[in-house]
């Protein structure tokens, strides 16, 4: 190291031109220049790595951002791996007799294209052996018929990726396979390419699905570009299980990604993008796990989950879509965790007729119809998930049914995946696994989230079943915090603290059954609670600081107010217009700071019963008060779920700041912009 004087760092930059054989000729110079070579591992070994066209980042395709520890040892893995996989395997004996033909076992290197070896695909395999590599060299290699793969091997397209094509149908025969650096389109004569693992490949412009799996298929498909195909990019079914790592999956007639008849699947860390239907599309007991995905600019839903799909939907980015963020219906029941959901050009989540599952933990955030629209006759549980600043309604419960007429777009009701008569034979097929991550919910259920700054009411309840609402923030929405319109079975509201909103905090209507118990009704800009409801309970609120009334209860409704702590600032404590029956009994009512009287009651109105109520009344302006015994409403006593709807917006929150847009107002209506996906 000391000769000619130079110093390191000049002795690093003279080896940095070396190749990887003078590299290691040199590191048995002696113990200083072995150090010195391993000195240069950020440098010359991490080049070396990089720029072997057949070795991606270690890292790849999990953690593609982060360095390994050691870019040489890397490298070295790699080159093991590779000699490894080039090992004779054991050769298959069909017979005493082969055994004495048996291929030779040394590897060997094929080479097919204009002026070497051998002029097409076919005619190379003929003559390989055991895990022989075959070079396909720059241009468009067409097969005339069908290529049979009875032996693995690698097929390596030689140049820059986009500079090799493969026009061809591939029967794969044998346990395994290496392609590498290929763009494929499909055969003049059939509209399948091949099945288990694909890297770095172009598929485009497929007649069907861009890659099909099925009957257990499985493998690797990672850092592809799928696109153009006339069915879905990738079609998992028939129990495949495939690995989808860090492809673009874009520009589809139909779906990105496909998964049904039983199919599973990691799906992780793609872009899936300005797809014509749903970006992955689940059903028919499809139970994928999806997650970090970025799936926006969809023409229709960026996920739905129909006709009995599953699947476990965590940490991903859903954004700008046409339709809903997530669509789920027909049965399906899949567990949505952790997403961010946002900038929709309709609903955020949609759970239509028969729909099912669990939402958790999502930010759903700035579409531009609702942030959650369902359909009274399914059964969701929505759990600690951030609902704010969507243009209609936050979270929004509707009777009505799916109308024939009402597929925007002209789309059909579902695609078609009836080939093969698969969708006949499914349901005799089905796994009978329970999931733990599941919880069983008898009764849609809304709890635990936060609904806040959405344009119109914060929960919108016109549903003929029965609904729970516990321990939700409702918080400065647009028009009212709740507004049940029609309630035939009990809507019950429990727990909730429900203030600041731009109109009444609770407003129920005609024929409505609803129980209120143990809400905190605070400071909205209407009155506290407006009922006309035939068959309403309200008991043990705490009703304080509206603008209107504390509680008015209209003409024909029949309510009983049990317990409570009432008061306004500005208007009657508890006001009740015409004939309307109650029975008040037990309530606390606070005097307001205005010449208004605590109760409004009108004369001859024999319905309205009196009892054992308590009136504070202002004597000085000094007097004060305040809610003790019990304190402030809501009490939730660990029924509030935070640190799991904390946990899930740290997650979506670092995937938020990386997606700004302008967030548009819209009028509101009592139903989906757009209430159906395919």
């Amino acid at each position: 190291m000391e000769a000619g004087g130079l110093p390191l760092e000049l002795w690093r930059m003279i080896l940095g031109y070396l190749h990887l054989p003078d590299l290691g000729r040199c590191s048995l110079v002696c113990r200083a220049w072995h150090d010195l070579i391993l000195s240069l591992d950020r440098t010359r070994w991490r080049q070396l790595c990089l720029d072997c066209i057949e070795c991606r980042h270690p890292n790849w395709p999990n953690q593609p951002d982060v360095e390994p520890e050691s870019w040489r040892e890397a490298f070295k893995q790699h080159y093991l791996a590779s000699k490894t996989w080039t090992k004779n395997a054991a050769i298959l004996e069909t017979s005493v007799c082969f055994s004495l033909f048996r291929r030779r076992r040394t590897r060997r290197t094929l080479s097919v294209g204009p002026g070497h070896e051998f002029h097409s695909l076919g005619s190379a395999l003929a003559m390989a052996s055991l895990f022989d590599r075959i070079l396909l060299f720059p241009g468009m290699h067409e097969e005339q018929g069908e290529v049979i793969l009875k032996v693995p091997v690698e097929i390596v397209g030689h140049g820059k990726l986009g500079e090799v094509a493969l026009l061809a149908s591939i029967d794969q025969q044998c346990s395994t396979m290496h392609l590498c650096n290929l763009v494929f389109m499909p055969a003049w004569f059939s509209p399948f390419m091949f099945k288990i693992i694909m890297l770095r490949n172009h598929i485009h412009h497929c007649r069907a699905s861009g890659i099909f799996l099925r009957l257990e298929g499985g493998g690797l498909i990672a850092g592809n570009n799928i696109y153009h195909n006339a069915e879905a990019g990738v079609d998992i079914r028939k129990k495949s299980n495939p690995l989808i790592l860090c492809n673009q999956i874009h520009h589809g007639l139909r779906s990105g990604i496909v998964v049904l008849g039983n199919g599973k699947g990691i799906i992780r860390n793609n872009q899936i993008f300005s797809n014509k239907e749903a970006g992955i599309y689940i059903l028919y007991h499809g139970n994928p796990v999806v997650s970090q995905n970025h799936i926006f600019r969809g023409h229709a839903a960026g996920i739905a989950v129909n006709e009995n799909g599953r699947g476990l939907i965590t940490e991903n980015v859903i954004r700008e879509n046409q339709w809903g963020g997530v669509d789920i219906r027909r049965g399906g029941v899949p567990v949505l965790r952790s997403n961010l959901i946002c900038f929709g050009y309709s609903d955020g989540v949609v759970v239509g007729d028969e729909g099912k599952g669990l939402i958790e933990g999502n930010t759903i955030y700035a579409n531009k119809g609702c942030g959650v629209w369902m359909m009274s006759s399914s059964l969701p549980h929505v759990t600690s998930n951030h609902v704010s600043y969507n243009g209609l309604y936050g979270v929004a419960v509707f009777s009505q049914k799916d109308g024939s007429g009402e597929f925007p777009g002209g789309h059909g009701a579902q695609e078609s995946f009836s080939e093969d008569g698969d969708a006949i034979l499914w349901e005799t097929e089905l796994e009978k696994d329970e999931d733990p991550l599941r919880r069983p919910v008898t009764v849609a259920l809304v709890e635990s989230n936060s609904v806040n700054h959405n344009g119109a009411s914060g929960l919108y309840v016109q549903s003929s079943e029965a609904l729970h609402v516990i321990t939700n923030v409702i918080h400065a929405n647009g028009d009212r915090g709740i507004t049940v319109a029609q309630s035939s079975q009990l809507t019950r509201v429990a727990n909730n603290s429900i203030s600041c909103n731009r109109q009444s905090g609770v407003k129920v209507e005609a024929q409505c059954k609803v129980e209120l118990r143990g809400n905190g009704i605070y400071d909205n800009r209407g009155h506290g609670i407006i009922t006309k409801g035939d068959s309403t309970v309200v008991i043990e609120n705490d009703i304080i600081g509206n603008r209107g009334s504390g509680l008015q209860l209209l003409p024909m409704s029949d309510t009983k107010v049990i317990k409570n702590r009432i008061h306004s600032f500005r208007a009657y404590g508890i006001a009740v217009q015409g004939r309307a029956k109650a029975l008040v009994q037990e309530n606390i009512i606070f005097q307001g700071k205005t010449n208004k009287t605590i109760f409004q009651q009108i004369s001859n109105n024999r319905e309205c019963i009196m009892q054992n109520n308590k009136f504070l009344v202002f004597k000085k302006k000094s007097d004060t008060w305040h809610l003790a015994n019990p304190p402030a409403r809501p009490h939730l006593e660990n029924s509030l779920r935070g640190p799991s709807a904390a946990h899930g917006g740290q997650k979506v929150t670092a995937m938020a700041t990386r997606i700004t847009a302008h967030v548009e107002g819209g009028y509101h209506s009592k139903r989906s912009i757009f209430c159906t996906i395919l």
